[in-house]
């Protein structure tokens, strides 16, 4: 199968810069072929997916490595939602709005493999149709309610050894080796990560730009829910 990471990743960094930059695509992949080498069974998820720009890295890097789970992409395509009080104002309700015509035509332009797109806000999709095993999954959005929405949804269906990736997670300019500090445009992100997994975080921030730091965590084994209420393993 023919490499597509080379060419996509020059077109998103021209069409897509504010969404997809070459350190985060530096982070997903290392993540996400963490766990696929590793043998993590489940599907790979991306919540917020705008265009689908990190939805067709994720669709690359996975054929690249010749691993076959399935790719689903979760978005309301409004827009983001209102500001709420963990999060600031640099990003306006309803700005990032897309349609699920653009993240369908960038993996037709790319001849990759369709994700499963479910349109609508999280709370709506997410409780009837997340996959019941996850390996992978990249966390972008943006508001605390949206984050939190997503961690408490994915978290009891998490694979043993499965990789979660949160966009917007710290400031790498105020952090300290050992003490991130939430990323002053996207707050909630960092907020939402410690009401959902408490304290000490289990979340560690990832740098490789110099403005935005990840958030990457590793799954062990299952947090506080039982997996017995997950029910049957699943992956598409």
């Amino acid at each position: 199968m023919n490499d597509r990471r080379g060419a996509l990743q020059e077109y998103l960094l021209r069409t897509q810069p504010r969404t997809v930059d070459r350190g985060r695509m530096v982070v997903v992949e290392r993540e996400l072929t963490r766990a696929m080498r590793c043998g993590v069974a489940g599907a790979v998820v991306e919540f917020g997916c705008y265009q689908g720009g990190m939805t067709a890295w994720m669709r690359a890097v996975l054929d690249a490595l010749g691993a076959d789970p399935a790719v689903h992409a979760y978005d309301s395509f409004r827009g983001l939602p209102a500001v709420g009080r963990h999060d600031s104002t640099y990003l306006a309700e309803g700005e990032f709005t897309a349609s699920v015509g653009d993240v369908l035509r960038l993996h037709e332009r790319f001849g990759l493999r369709r994700p499963h797109v479910h349109a609508g806000l999280f709370a709506h999709t997410l409780p009837e149709q997340l996959p019941t095993r996850i390996a992978f999954a990249y966390v972008d959005g943006d508001r605390y309610e949206s984050t939190a929405q997503c961690l408490r949804a994915a978290l009891p269906r998490l694979a043993p050894g499965a990789i979660l990736v949160l966009d917007d997670y710290a400031d790498p300019v105020a952090s300290l080796p050992g003490r991130a500090v939430a990323q002053p445009k996207a707050p909630g992100v960092m907020k939402a990560c410690e009401d959902v997994f408490g304290t000490p975080l289990a979340v560690t921030s990832v740098c490789e730009d110099p403005t935005w730091a990840l958030g990457v965590y590793h799954h062990a084994v299952p947090p506080t829910v039982s997996a017995a209420t997950v029910g049957p393993e699943t992956t598409r």
